[in-house]
Formats: structure tokens, C-alpha cells, sequence
């Protein structure tokens, strides 16, 4: 039976994470940033909790990114209706125009990674991953 070389996958994960990050520069984002405005497009009522659960992040770390992103115009605040003392998150102009560059240097880099291997190979590497991240299902 083969035994997983965890040092060799974590250095595999920082070339991808590199390779993402180069990715992204022309739209001006980081990797987290970059999770975090595309979760906010895709929910509906995004808030930091909401937001701080999907990243996986401490509600804290989501805060301080969020504030950054407002101060930079990409995201905008909006009075939550039924709470008070929350807010919903939206994409700015600004915002969507980033994550609509972002996603197209991401699909091209993608595509280059894909490229390279088999279909079977990536299925593989979709189920490792989806593994690792959801355990339980």
C-alpha cells in the first residue's frame, strides 16, 4: 500500500497557491479576497458571520478584510432591514469589474493546470480534494 507524502502535497500547494496568486495580480486581488467577493456575489444576504463560516475564517479575520475591501471601494454596505445591528454586504462597480477580471485570469490558469493532465487524473484530484474538505459526507 502507497503512503501519502504530506510534505511533498503541501509543497504541490504552494506552487498552486503561487501560480494563483500571479493569477490574480491584474485584477489587483488577493487569494482571500478574492474567495470573499465571490462569495458575496453568490448569497443573497451576505454578512460577516455568513461570510466568516464559508471562508472558514474567524468571524474577526472576515471584519478586517471586509473593512479593507469597503475602504478600497469594492464592497459597499447596506442596513440590514431585520437586524439592526448587522449589515449586507454587496459588490461595488468596482468590486464586480476586480472579480470579473479575477475569475477570467483564474480560467485561463486553469485551463493551463488542466491541460497538462488526465481526465482521470483531475476526477482524482476533484474527489481528493472534495474529501479532505467535507469529510463527513
Amino acid at each position: 500500500m502507497s503512503v501519502l507524502d504530506v510534505i511533498e502535497l503541501l509543497k504541490a500547494l504552494q506552487v498552486l497557491e503561487k501560480k494563483i496568486t500571479v493569477a490574480l495580480m491584474y485584477s489587483g486581488l488577493r487569494v482571500p479576497q478574492f474567495r470573499l467577493l465571490d462569495l458575496i456575489e453568490q448569497c443573497e444576504e451576505a454578512t460577516v458571520t455568513v461570510m466568516s463560516k464559508r471562508m472558514g475564517v474567524t468571524r474577526a479575520s472576515t471584519s478586517v478584510m471586509i473593512n479593507e475591501l469597503i475602504r478600497a471601494g469594492i464592497v459597499a454596505v447596506d442596513e440590514n432591514p431585520t437586524d439592526r445591528r448587522s449589515f449586507h454586504l454587496r459588490l461595488t462597480d468596482l468590486g464586480r469589474n476586480k472579480l470579473t477580471v479575477a475569475r477570467s485570469d483564474m480560467a485561463v490558469m486553469q485551463n493551463k493546470i488542466a491541460g497538462r493532465y488526465s481526465e482521470e487524473t483531475l476526477q482524482a484530484l476533484m474527489d481528493f480534494a472534495h474529501k479532505i474538505l467535507y469529510p463527513r459526507e
